[in-house]
């Protein structure tokens, strides 16, 4: 089982690295009305999602391998001083927060047998080879472009701790959960194509200019088109990774500005790009009964 395992793991897709690009970002022009007109300097990535009497929100897009996107975290936060903060990460991930880059760049020359083994460990074969596949593709990335996943999320976490009173919270459903629902959505047919696809499928290797692309949303919706075209199963898979996050990270985002002082809320939420279109979406909209059947 191991050695299938790490055979099916060793050759990821691009579908794979579509999803951890966080790649369907809308660029939406943002118009300031309140008290922040003269001095809120957002990149073209972030969008003012919220800017009225109750608080002012700045959802930020970004790449999650992009050093660009660590330094819009950084302009954001000297414009805005948030009193809080929120990354899409979960419990499950929250380690990536004091991930060590240098450390990260070594493991990834060396992801073998052993540390794929440790990730299937504890779970069923279809959930854990996918969740190995993760891992591994997140190596490959790190590995081609010398930069370790997650800055943007740590660079969030080292500004939260230099402002008085600012806080940190975990928007995004559990990774777990994410992946099971992924693979309950699919047919015994369905999971075969998708698994075929993984196994099968060469991708070529990224450069830092090609990372750049991932910010053109025509661009990235021709790339999903594409993976949909070839595998219509891929359209089940992506709804749970995307829409359905979307909508659990919306929620998470309109708790977050409940739990700051009324009239002077200041948040960022720090997002990859794939999630921006559909928190625009739903933000304001989700109730927790909407959301609970999202995490079974």
């Amino acid at each position: 089982m191991l050695i299938k395992t790490c055979y099916i793991v060793k050759k990821c897709s691009k579908s794979l690295r579509l999803v951890l690009l966080q790649n369907r970002q809308k660029f939406v022009a943002y118009t300031i009305v309140k008290r922040y007109t003269s001095s809120l300097d957002l990149p073209r990535s972030a969008t003012l999602l919220q800017n009225d009497n109750r608080a002012t929100v700045v959802l930020l897009g970004t790449v999650h391998f992009s050093k660009q996107s660590v330094e819009d975290v950084s302009q954001i936060v000297k414009v805005l001083q948030p009193n809080a903060i929120l990354v899409e990460l979960c419990r499950q991930r929250v380690s990536l927060l004091e991930l060590d880059d240098k450390k990260f760049l070594e493991d990834a020359k060396n992801f073998d047998a052993k540390k794929m083994q440790q990730a299937v460990k504890g779970q069923n074969v279809v959930p854990g080879m996918l969740h190995a596949m993760l891992l591994k593709t997140y190596a490959d990335i790190a590995k081609e472009l010398g930069v370790a996943p997650g800055g943007e999320f740590r660079r969030a976490y080292q500004e939260m701790k230099r402002i008085p009173g600012c806080h940190l919270f975990l928007g995004d459903r559990p990774i777990q959960i994410t992946i099971a629902r992924a693979f309950q959505s699919l047919s015994i047919y369905e999971l075969g194509q998708v698994l075929y696809h993984l196994t099968s499928a060469n991708p070529k290797p990224l450069d830092k200019a090609q990372l750049e692309k991932y910010k053109d949303k025509d661009f990235v919706q021709a790339q999903f088109e594409e993976i949909i075209r070839d595998v219509p199963a891929f359209r089940k898979i992506f709804h749970v990774f995307v829409d359905e996050r979307d909508k659990c990270l919306a929620y998470s985002i309109q708790e977050c500005v409940r739990s700051v002082p009324e009239g002077d809320g200041r948040v960022l939420a720090v997002v990859g790009m794939g999630h921006v279109d559909g928190i625009m979406k739903y933000y304001g909209k989700m109730n927790q009964e909407d959301i609970v059947p999202l995490l079974l």
